[in-house]
């Protein structure tokens, strides 16, 4: 497994930046890339063609329904995304202000095909403020990804530095 971390360049430089937690610890799982918006990253451009690599998309979207598809018992599919877990997963490293603005400015992250954690867990971050309902924070997304593919050590490892850093 995977992960790009495709940071925003203040968020670098936060002691409340999660994404360094699973950096520090598992270097050879987690790598980061430093959002540029006139001139993204070739090998990430690269990453992103292959067929073995997504980016972590929150779920909302796949799961909206229209007033009249909840009454109808009909739901049509809005989001196309892979069912499968990749083999390398792109994570937007950024506040959600941030990563929004990222996404509306990279043509090519809105291209990108799409993977959604299938837990439904609330964020347990309390470091920043105008945190988005439902988001979970870097490293809890990592953590996530690690549980579903068997990586049960690691996810354990990055849950007690997340609580340290908490405190």
């Amino acid at each position: 497994m995977q992960i790009i971390l495709l940071t925003h360049e203040r968020e670098v430089s936060r002691p409340t930046n999660t994404g360094q937690l699973a950096i520090k610890a598992f270097p050879e799982h987690c790598k980061r890339i430093i959002w540029a918006r006139t001139a993204p990253d070739e090998t990430l451009l690269k990453l992103l063609q292959a067929n073995d690599t997504a980016l972590l998309f929150p779920d909302e979207a796949r799961h909206r329904e229209t007033d009249s598809e909840k009454l109808h018992g009909t739901e049509k599919r809005k989001y196309d995304a892979t069912e499968s877990m990749p083999s390398t997963l792109v994570i937007i490293d950024a506040t959600w202000q941030e990563a929004r603005k990222m996404i509306r400015r990279s043509q090519y992250l809105k291209d990108a095909r799409k993977y959604a954690l299938t837990s439904n867990q609330d964020s347990l971050f309390n470091l920043r403020r105008n945190q988005v309902e439902g988001g979970l924070c870097t490293v809890e997304c990592i953590i996530a990804i690690f549980k579903e593919v068997g990586m049960a050590e690691e996810a354990i490892c990055l849950s007690k530095a997340f609580s340290i850093l908490q405190k």
